[in-house]
């Protein structure tokens, strides 16, 4: 993260909108949501006495330091307060009931230039003469300490009694203070103990910040989480397999705030402040389908990344000034830079690990099929998807269960029956006695021929059963692109496996491709154009009269049935693609989306040019494909989306 100046932020502000930013009207100190910590800490070699190191700046008190509590100074109101001292504070208190024991001083106020020569943060004169004492002060004084510029508090605390010590801190212009700065006031205990000192304390670390408008800071944009893993060379990609699934962002609901240790919401009156740590919290996170956040990545085979002997089921990022950060890994902005904030996806990554990783199969009836044989097994304390990171396969380590199948005494699946079946491979992650986790994965085995009764398929010999691939009994039937309907393939009018496509009337979503009013999940009433329900067809199947469905998953993210998987009618009266097919040369295009939509110098939708409002008419030279998608290319060779929920062709 690059330094930023305070004063050269202060003048940046003009620019910044702060319609959205909560900021109280006097506080110059920012803790957190919650109230400040108010309980100091205590340690056992020295019973009873609670000590903690804090800053104060007009009285205004931050958190009681701790290993690593930290707190934030609004750099705008500190300036426009005449950069009023800092006071460093070391508050004393023995917590002994009355009638006990009085507690020994020997504790140690240490300042910024002692951990950092380079600070620009001073006492504002000699430490000794200007340090302050309030509270129970009897016999207790200020003397010289080990470093020249500290001191050290000594005499005897009562019971129930308490002191507080505190010296002015100046800025004294030496260096430029930056956002990404941090200073330490510490606490030190200083007692002799048998044949050593005691040596350790308390410490509060303080910085500046500029309030910032959530608004102007790419990371905050509404859409799905983008969700990752790194491959065999240590580079990020896409978890595809699971992106559809992954929450939407909530600011209000997700963030908190890492380096003050306290929660985050715009609901509740807080701030961003420029380079403060953010933390999203995975396990307090919904999956579009209704499933936990961990529960869903888990179940298809993802684990949370181990490191530094932790379990991040959290993501943390930094919040800098707008256009101020550098990339800290370019391998990352590398691959991931056109896909974040794009096509429905925010600007925050979660980053995964593959643990099982098994793809669906056909096999052919009465063959052998061990499963064993066609999964891989990798290390979740290992981040990279690479054969180093693998790890043997036995029947100890990944357990095999079919909830619609049989597993044979061998391990083999039975496939003396047609049908599809459901193969579940399960491992337990332990990354330690009290961390442990239950990774799993389900594919789906074809067996293609007459169904009769087995695999879960329908008694009456169809193929309208969960599998996305199985023929209605012709197992030649395994379509992936459009043909000439000769049985073996798809209609030309057919979405192909991949694509999008949405519903024009009402419909309902089916557990099987034979459709029967007691298997419908979930119903889509008709709906305006752009709020269509939508659906990304994941395979084909047909129904007992040969009828061809979409087997789907319900993409309509933010609605109940998201996540949902099942069959719907792939008949043209209900149910079309969502992106146009064919345009005539330098056709009239409208725009219907009511935020309107971006031009592009790419194809794949990359650089950004402008924006067409809503109701904006514009020419398109042609349509061009992208992967499964299309494309307007505009006459000066920019590109525009050809999605139906956001455009319509002709002069609307």
């Amino acid at each position: 993260m690059v330094g930023i100046s305070v004063l050269m932020l202060l003048a940046a502000m003009i620019g910044l909108r702060f319609g959205s930013v909560h900021v109280s009207a006097d506080a110059i100190i920012y803790n957190g949501s919650a109230p400040r910590y108010t309980t100091p800490a205590t340690y056992d070699y020295q019973p009873g006495l609670q000590r903690g190191a804090y800053i104060a700046i007009n009285g205004e008190p931050s958190n009681y330091g701790g290993t690593s509590r930290q707190t934030l100074i609004d750099a705008r109101k500190w300036n426009a307060a005449g950069r009023p001292d800092i006071s460093a504070h070391l508050y004393l208190k023995n917590n002994n009931p009355i009638g006990g024991e009085s507690i020994s001083l020997g504790q140690l106020l240490r300042f910024p230039k002692d951990f950092n020569s380079a600070a620009p943060f001073v006492p504002d004169g000699d430490s000794i003469n200007i340090a302050k004492l309030t509270g129970d002060t009897n016999g207790i004084s200020v003397q010289n300490a080990y470093w020249p510029s500290n001191l050290q508090v000594v005499g005897r605390l009562a019971p129930q009694k308490s002191v507080d010590v505190s010296v002015p801190l100046k800025y004294d212009g030496s260096a430029p203070i930056t956002t990404g700065q941090y200073f330490q006031v510490c606490e030190n205990n200083w007692q002799w103990n048998g044949n050593q000192a005691n040596y350790d304390g308390t410490s509060i670390y303080f910085r500046f910040g500029v309030p910032m408008d959530e608004k102007t800071y790419p990371d905050f944009m509404n859409g799905q989480y983008l969700v990752t893993y790194k491959d065999k060379d240590g580079y990020y990609r896409q978890a595809t397999d699971v992106q559809t699934l992954m929450p939407q962002f909530d600011l209000a609901n997700d963030i908190e705030i890492d380096n003050v240790d306290k929660g985050f919401g715009t609901n509740d009156g807080n701030t961003l402040y420029t380079n403060a740590t953010y933390r999203v919290l995975g396990d307090k996170q919904t999956a579009a389908n209704g499933q936990k956040f961990w529960d869903m990545l888990q179940t298809r085979g993802y684990a949370p990344v181990w490191r530094n002997n932790q379990l991040l089921t959290f993501e943390s990022f930094t919040a800098g000034y707008p256009g101020a950060s550098n990339p800290s890994n370019p391998d990352y902005f590398k691959y991931m830079k056109d896909i974040l904030s794009h096509n429905g996806i925010g600007g925050i990554n979660w980053q995964v690990v593959k643990v099982l990783v098994a793809d669906n199969a056909t096999v052919n009836r009465g063959a052998k099929w061990n499963p064993l044989d066609h999964v891989t097994l990798y290390d979740p304390k290992q981040e990279n998807n690479s054969s180093a990171a693998e790890i043997p396969v036995t029947k100890d380590n990944v357990k095999v269960t079919s909830d619609n199948g049989h597993i044979n005494a061998d391990g083999t699946l039975d496939t003396r029956t047609p049908g599809v079946y459901n193969v579940t491979y399960t491992y337990q992650a332990v990354y330690s006695d009290s961390v442990k986790r239950t990774i799993s994965k389900t594919i789906q085995v074809t067996v293609p021929g007459n169904a009769n009764n087995g695999g879960g398929s329908s008694s009456n010999g169809s193929s309208g059963n969960n599998g996305s691939n199985a023929g209605n009994g012709n197992s030649s039937w395994n379509p992936s692109t459009p043909t000439k309907g000769d049985g073996t393939g798809l209609p030309n009018y057919a979405a192909i496996k991949g694509s999008a496509v949405y519903a024009t009337k009402k419909i309902y979503l089916y557990k099987h491709a034979t459709f029967k009013k007691s298997q419908r999940t979930a119903v889509y009433p008709k709906a305006k154009r752009t709020q269509r329900p939508m659906f990304v067809v994941i395979g084909h199947d047909r129904s007992n009269g040969g009828a061809l469905r979409y087997k789907v998953r319900d993409v309509n993210h933010g609605k109940k049935t998201a996540g949902k998987v099942g069959y719907i009618t792939a008949n043209r009266k209900y149910v079309v693609n969502v992106y146009y097919k064919a345009s005539k040369k330098n056709q009239t295009v409208t725009v219907i989306n009511k935020n309107g939509v971006h031009v592009y110098k790419t194809k794949d939708l990359t650089g950004k040019v402008k924006t067409y409002k809503k109701g904006a008419h514009f020419k398109a030279k042609r349509l061009v494909r992208h992967n499964l998608t299309t494309r307007y290319e505009l006459k000066n060779g920019n590109y525009v989306t050809a999605n139906k929920k956001l455009v319509i062709q002709g002069n609307y």
